[in-house]
C-alpha cells in the first residue's frame, strides 16, 4: 500500500468464512453463462432464489458486478444520485476489475433486466463472466469478486466489502 491511501474496510455481523479467493479450491457446479440479448453484449442478469437481490455482470467500459435488493440498514451512508452534498441509504452494491466493493445510489436500476425475466442463481452454483464470479450463499446471500481480488458479500441483514 503506498503511503497517503487508505484502505476502508466495514464488517456488520457477516458469518466468519473466508473470502471467495481464500477459500481452499473445491469443484463448484457452475452455471453458464447466457448473454441477456439486451442492450449490452456479454451482459449477464440474475436474481437471488429469495427474489431478495437484482444482480447482474456487465461489460462496459469499466467492467463492473453489483445487486439491487434488501441492503443492511447497516449499510453505510453513500451521496445521493442527483444530489451528491446529501447522505442517503444506498440502494445499490457494485465492484469492478479494479477497485473494491462500495454501496452506492443509483439514479436508475442498473442490475435490473428489462428485457424479459432474469434467471434464478441457485445457492451453491457460481456464474463467472466478464472477469467475476458471482456465487449466492442461503446464509451469507450475494458475492461477487473480481479476478483481481475485489468483491462484496451482501444479504438482508449483514455485508462485507474489500
Amino acid at each position: 500500500m503506498s503511503r497517503g491511501t487508505k484502505r476502508t474496510r466495514r464488517r456488520l455481523r457477516l458469518p466468519r468464512q473466508p473470502r471467495p479467493s481464500q477459500r481452499p479450491p473445491k469443484p463448484r457446479p457452475r452455471s453458464t453463462p447466457t448473454s441477456s440479448g439486451g442492450q449490452q453484449p456479454g451482459s449477464f442478469y440474475f436474481v437471488s432464489a429469495s427474489s431478495k437481490f437484482e444482480c447482474a455482470i456487465l461489460a462496459q467500459v469499466e467492467a463492473i458486478a453489483g445487486c439491487h435488493g434488501a441492503l443492511p440498514a447497516g449499510a453505510p451512508q453513500v451521496p445521493g444520485s442527483g444530489a451528491p452534498k446529501t447522505l442517503v441509504q444506498p440502494n445499490a452494491i457494485k465492484v469492478s476489475g479494479n477497485t473494491g466493493g462500495k454501496f452506492y445510489s443509483a439514479g436508475d436500476p442498473q442490475f435490473h433486466r428489462f428485457e424479459g425475466e432474469a434467471q434464478v442463481l441457485p445457492y451453491g452454483r457460481t456464474l463467472e463472466a466478464g472477469g467475476f464470479v458471482c456465487s449466492i450463499d442461503r446464509t451469507s446471500g450475494v458475492t461477487c469478486e473480481s479476478k483481481a481480488g475485489h468483491g462484496f458479500t451482501v444479504s438482508d441483514a449483514a455485508y462485507d466489502v474489500w
